[in-house]
């Protein structure tokens, strides 16, 4: 049975795992995982409810999925929106309906929160059929750029 509940400290190593799935293909992106902006970042994310939330899938005591959401703000939005940052299923647990729960949790939790909408960045091909059948509407283009080489 898969359990749907938030993230916490405790999860750190976990959560730190699942992330791996999801930048192993880009070996120059996995040098980011366990540096110290990201644990402080994802310490903030348990902590800090202003911030965000990490959502975790758990099957048998062990983190087979995972999204995170931030909370910035936009006078546009009167207020804070919710972006989806990562979300991650793993292979094991693919095809039962877990990114389906994780995606309604997140979905819930953004409501709790109060944001005006949420916005998902260039989602994967494997993800984007899911956003669509929750409702999640196409609104074009993803523009960006590093403004620095470094993340510590």
């Amino acid at each position: 049975m898969i359990n749907i509940r938030k993230a916490t400290v405790r999860d750190e190593a976990e959560v730190f795992n699942v992330l791996k799935m999801l930048l192993s293909p880009r070996a120059a992106d996995s040098s980011r995982i366990r540096t110290p902006g990201a644990l402080t970042t994802f310490r903030e994310l348990v902590t800090r409810e202003d911030k965000g939330v990490v959502i975790v899938a758990e099957e048998n005591d062990k983190l087979v999925g995972l999204i995170t959401l931030s909370y910035p703000i936009a006078i546009r939005c009167a207020g804070k929106y919710t972006c989806i940052e990562e979300f991650i299923v793993s292979e094991t647990v693919r095809g039962r309906g877990v990114g389906t729960q994780l995606l309604q949790a997140t979905l819930e939790e953004a409501k709790k929160q109060g944001c005006f909408e949420i916005q998902v960045n260039a989602p994967t091909e494997m993800g984007y059929p899911l956003y669509i059948k929750q409702d999640i509407k196409d609104a074009g283009k993803h523009l960006k750029k590093r403004l620095r080489d470094n993340i510590q």
